[in-house]
């Protein structure tokens, strides 16, 4: 159950979504959210010291959603290829949903790159997590070649930056081209014969 804190912060943030998919980041204003989350401003500062919080806030609960769908489809019952390939096309079909979404917003990013690359620094762990996890069951599993924990985590920063560069250029320079998935699928396959 929710605290009352969470409970009006995560009011505030639903409310945000569609301030910023109408109106984009640029536009939006503290009164704009404050106005729509049926809050008063001083409500508002007390929980988000500004628009950009409000956003990094609102970035992340989005971000969550992606980890969680992709938390639900990944296991140890499925190859790491399976698990690699159906992780990044939950990623990009929800971040290509999105980006179709919310189109004034990555118009403005795109013009505030930090803004993104921070937001995306900061939950860049959950992912790692999860790819390391897919590491760890291959090995148990002798679809690859065991490596050190050491070189383990390396890779799943690695696997996790190389994605992370993709959801850039589709997010800021409109690079994604129709065959992403397929090519995504060859990059894991690319990878795991790599590793085996």
């Amino acid at each position: 159950m929710k605290s009352k804190e969470e409970f009006v912060k995560s009011q505030i943030i639903a409310s945000s979504k569609e301030v910023f998919r109408k109106l984009g980041y640029a536009k939006v204003t503290m009164d704009d959210i404050a106005k729509a989350s049926g809050k008063g401003r001083s409500t508002l500062y007390y929980y988000y010291k500004n628009k950009r919080a409000v956003f990094e806030a609102f970035v992340k609960e989005e971000y969550n959603e992606i980890i969680e769908k992709a938390q639900q489809k990944v296991s140890s019952d499925r190859t790491i290829n399976e698990n690699l390939f159906d992780y990044n096309q939950i990623k990009l079909s929800f971040l290509l949903k999105k980006s179709k979404e919310y189109k004034h917003l990555l118009s403005d990013l795109k013009e505030n790159e930090d803004i993104l690359t921070k937001v995306f620094l900061q939950m860049r762990n959950a992912d790692i997590q999860l790819v390391d996890n897919c590491l760890t069951w291959a090995m148990e599993k002798k679809e690859i070649q065991h490596i050190s924990k050491t070189d383990q985590e390396f890779l799943a920063l690695a696997i996790i930056t190389a994605t992370g560069s993709l959801e850039k250029e589709m997010f800021l320079y409109d690079s994604i081209k129709d065959d992403m998935f397929d090519r995504l699928h060859w990059i894991s396959e690319l990878l795991i014969k790599g590793l085996q």
